[in-house]
């Protein structure tokens, strides 16, 4: 599917055009059997039936009745095989996408959000496509061909059907502005629904831990209720002009009625022209008020279109597929300046060296830009200016597949996937064997607590990894990393928030990932850094000091500091207060 498409909406509509040429003749061989009727009936009346007559009748009757429902099968099942394979394109293009925007992107917009159009918003494709779009043209062509053909019997009695036409035209100009409107507020009740609830289900530990404060679940059952009572408001907008607009078009054919009779009185029609008149002025109604009632089907389209392209209208990062020579070599960060706010500067003039084949540790408080700094040498976001290169190659001249053949990360919130331990481990490398996979787990300090579970590799891990402890699933993400055996290594935090049995387990780990490679630690405990070859003090996003831990406390006040915080923390005791 081409997404460039200026005008998705009208892109995604044409694929249909199948199943509408079937709805056409399923259409025509529905009108036909009533010309034969009222044909039969004109014979019976004056008495010049016969007996072969009324079998060739009934047999066309048949024959027309059985085309029209192969066609109407046909056509709904292309219509069914179109919307589906629209769906499967959209939400591919939309996975697609999502897999070239940067972290910035996934940061504005919530899980929820993103979630509730790739389901919800597509599945209304689904709806419009496959069910009202096939009806809305029936809905059309039958009252347009019934018009015309009752033009060709009497021309008054065609104008008097349609008499009160432009009135209901008019008015379903007026109830799309208000049913645009009143969807919008829908779909953003939707939406919002949609937001708390994944966002109440991933929290659930915390709400119930503060049960007796928390105020999370009475929020998310009043934008429950808010979403219920649009619902309630909308069948009603919705309901009573359609019962409106239906009442004027009955309108029009009590008025066709009238004329008929009166030109059937004056002679001027004869009654197989008025019997087949008002048959098609019924269909013409009933057609005409089923336009309207499928009319709010496009309206929930378009905005599902819009909501769609508020995915795919954003322009991913751009990144030159340059084939580049995947050199390890040192890491260099020149004149680099990034913010996420516009006028709110995150990293200021950054300019490091990180030497092949060291380790190397990035230190500072909370909000000092590690972390950020770390993501730019992954290429997560862009620069606002300055450049980052790797074996004297500037990484923004780097495909995404080289860049990742040079660099691997290790986070400290791990992301597993609901696969077993193996699947979860293979992801640093799918062509690996299962000699290679317990090798990185006996490197990662996992393999023998692997072996001790019942089904070992086997395994699921369930969502995100909630049946493993926080140690657990951080060395199953270092055995994936050493794995995928990348020369530089960033390791983000890997030992914060763990136990001590872990924390030493991790250590060694991470000894075993550094050999022979270029590793970057993020770090708050200052006590894991003091023997790597270079340290980086961060402050307020800029470079306050490198060196060793030697030359550092000898230089840099900050980073003295800083040690002297650590030892405190680390001799902290809990006394009992005498009063």
């Amino acid at each position: 599917m081409k997404i460039e498409s200026p005008d998705y909406g009208k892109f995604v509509k044409s694929k249909n055009k199948t199943s509408n040429f079937l709805i056409a003749l399923m259409i025509f061989f529905n009108t036909a059997p009533f010309f034969v009727i009222v044909t039969m009936v004109g014979k019976i009346i004056d008495g010049s039936m016969t007996e072969s007559g009324f079998l060739t009748g009934g047999l066309l009757i048949a024959v027309c009745l059985t085309l029209k429902n192969v066609f109407y099968g046909l056509s709904a099942q292309k219509a069914h095989e179109s919307a589906f394979s629209v769906l499967t394109d959209i939400r591919v293009d939309i996975i697609n996408h999502l897999k070239k925007m940067s972290l910035g992107f996934f940061q504005n917009r919530k899980a929820g959000e993103l979630s509730n159009i790739v389901n919800h918003d597509v599945e209304q494709i689904e709806l419009y496509l496959a069910h009202a779009q096939p009806e809305m043209i029936t809905a059309i062509l039958i009252p347009v061909i019934s018009s015309v053909i009752i033009l060709f019997i009497d021309w008054r009695m065609a104008l008097s059907l349609i008499s009160t036409v432009p009135v209901m035209l008019i008015l379903n100009v007026l109830l799309r502005k208000i049913w645009a409107s009143g969807f919008k507020k829908f779909a953003d009740s939707t939406k919002k629904m949609s937001e708390d609830l994944v966002e109440y289900i991933a929290t659930i530990p915390v709400i119930k831990a503060f049960s007796k404060e928390e105020t999370k679940t009475r929020a998310v059952l009043k934008h429950m209720r808010d979403y219920l009572d649009w619902v309630r408001k909308m069948t009603l907008v919705i309901s009573l002009p359609m019962a409106f607009i239906s009442f004027i078009l009955d309108c029009g054919l009590v008025l066709m009625i009238i004329v008929g009779a009166t030109l059937l009185r004056d002679g001027l029609l004869d009654f197989n022209g008025l019997l087949l008149a008002l048959i098609l002025a019924q269909l013409f109604s009933e057609s005409f008020a089923k336009m309207t009632m499928y009319h709010h089907y496009g309206i929930v389209f378009d905005q599902s279109i819009k909501n769609i392209r508020t995915i795919l209208d954003i322009q991913p990062v751009k990144r030159e597929e340059r084939n580049l020579i995947s050199k390890p070599g040192d890491i260099k960060i020149r004149d680099l300046n990034f913010s996420y706010e516009k006028g709110k500067p995150t990293l200021k003039n950054i300019n490091l060296d990180f030497r092949k084949k060291t380790i190397n540790a990035i230190i500072g408080s909370s909000g000092s830009g590690k972390t950020t700094l770390a993501n730019m040498m992954m290429r997560f976001w862009d620069p606002d200016n300055g450049t980052v290169y790797i074996g004297g190659n500037d990484i923004s001249k780097m495909s995404e597949k080289t860049l990742s053949s040079l660099v691997s990360i290790v986070h400290q919130e791990v992301a597993l996937l609901n696969l077993s331990i193996e699947e979860n481990i293979r992801i640093g490398k799918q062509d690996a064997t299962f000699d290679e996979i317990i090798q990185a787990a006996k490197g990662a300090r996992i393999h023998d607590f692997i072996l001790s579970l019942p089904n070992g590799y086997d395994t699921i891990v369930g969502e995100a990894g909630s049946k493993l402890s926080g140690g657990e699933k951080q060395r199953i993400s270092i055995a994936r990393t050493i794995l995928k055996n990348t020369p530089i290594i960033i390791l983000d935090e890997a030992t914060a928030a763990i136990d001590p049995n872990n924390e030493y387990l991790i250590q060694q780990a991470i000894s075993n990932l550094g050999k022979d490679k270029t590793v970057i630690m993020i770090a708050h405990n200052l006590n894991s850094v003091k023997n790597v070859d270079q340290i980086v003090v961060m402050d307020s996003g800029r470079v306050s000091a490198c060196g060793t831990h030697e030359e550092l406390m000898k230089s840099s006040m900050l980073y003295e500091n800083m040690m002297v915080n650590q030892e405190q923390a680390n001799n902290w005791l809990i006394k009992e207060v005498t009063i």
